[in-house]
């Protein structure tokens, strides 16, 4: 063959390599913003009135934290798609506020096949409980983690899956302790969410003076409503670490309900009464970019970082 005809055939399969590189580069920036897209309108459901623990909103944005993952990891075999879709599908009838939307789950979709049988079988069992809204969202992550599973293990090998297989496995224990909980606890007449923003400085557990004034509020209305037989106390936290150790997030968060507990005994709330624990960041309202400065993330974190005051007692 010529090298003057060799030349042309030649600069065309460059020519050709390179459009199909672009354009998989394309694809994948496209994806991540809708994946992000997704997120925020996912975010705006948590922060408004559904809240974290609704099933379908807390399935979708597991949906979400699964296609983020696996696009980073470059998945092809259209994994990420069939999430994005699920999430999509999900968000879309929420915002229209729609009563009849499903609560089946697929147990694969492309990508994936299906594992541990026993575990749905439970998910099913849980879901006709009736009490099951009270572990709503354990159940609606574990049968994610589960597709999630199901994926590794079709993708590697059962020694990936396993982990994600036994995430489920411990959330539907959680699900399970809530729900019996939820069968002997008082049922919940308010709940109120201050920031930790202006309770603590950020990092610290201790309250900051121009902040008593709200809990002095708090404690008045507590002894005012002679329907309040139990205040709970829930401290929340963002993922920001500069250690990296998540662990102390989880002390800050307890620290943080502990004293706001001990502040409210001092001004008169029977000790016996109230009940402080923490969830360090493993409960987010909303979702930031890590690509952002440090500065900004802090301030697109602040709705994590709160104290919930669950006010129980009869009707």
């Amino acid at each position: 063959m010529s090298k003057y005809i060799f030349l042309p055939l030649l600069s065309a399969l460059l020519l050709g390599s390179i459009a199909i590189a672009q354009a998989a580069e394309e694809l994948l920036p496209e994806q991540l913003q809708k994946i992000e897209s997704l997120q925020r309108r996912a975010d705006k459901l948590a922060f408004g009135e559904l809240g974290t623990d609704n099933y379908h909103l807390a399935k979708a944005r597991t949906w979400l934290d699964l296609a983020l993952s696996e696009y980073h990891e470059n998945e092809a075999n259209g994994f990420v798609t069939s999430a994005i879709v699920q999430a999509e599908t999900l968000l879309d009838a929420l915002e229209k506020k729609q009563t009849n939307i499903s609560m089946d789950t697929p147990a694969q979709v492309n990508g994936s096949e299906p594992v541990r049988p026993d575990l749905w079988n439970k998910i099913a069992a849980l879901k006709k409980h009736e009490k099951f809204s009270c572990g709503q969202r354990p159940v609606a992550e574990a049968e994610v983690l589960l597709v999630w599973a199901g994926h590794e293990k079709l993708e590697s090998s059962w020694a990936h899956a396993e982990p994600y297989a036994h995430s489920a496995e411990d959330l539907l224990k959680e699900a399970l302790t809530s729900i019996n909980d939820c069968v002997a606890r008082v049922p919940a007449i308010e709940k109120i969410a201050l920031s930790s923003d202006a309770l603590f400085e950020f990092g610290s557990a201790e309250l900051e003076p121009s902040a008593l004034w709200r809990l002095n509020r708090l404690a008045d209305s507590i002894k005012q409503e002679t329907k309040v037989e139990e205040v709970e106390l829930v401290g929340h936290t963002d993922r920001l670490r500069s250690d990296g150790n998540q662990e102390r997030n989880q002390l800050l968060s307890e620290q943080r309900a502990g004293s706001i507990r001990q502040y409210l005994i001092d001004k008169g709330i029977p000790a016996d009464k109230i009940h402080a624990s923490g969830a360090g960041s493993s409960q987010p309202l909303v979702q930031c970019a890590s690509s952002e400065s440090k500065a900004k993330q802090v301030a697109c974190l602040k709705p994590n970082r709160r104290v919930e005051i669950i006010l129980r007692g009869s009707r």
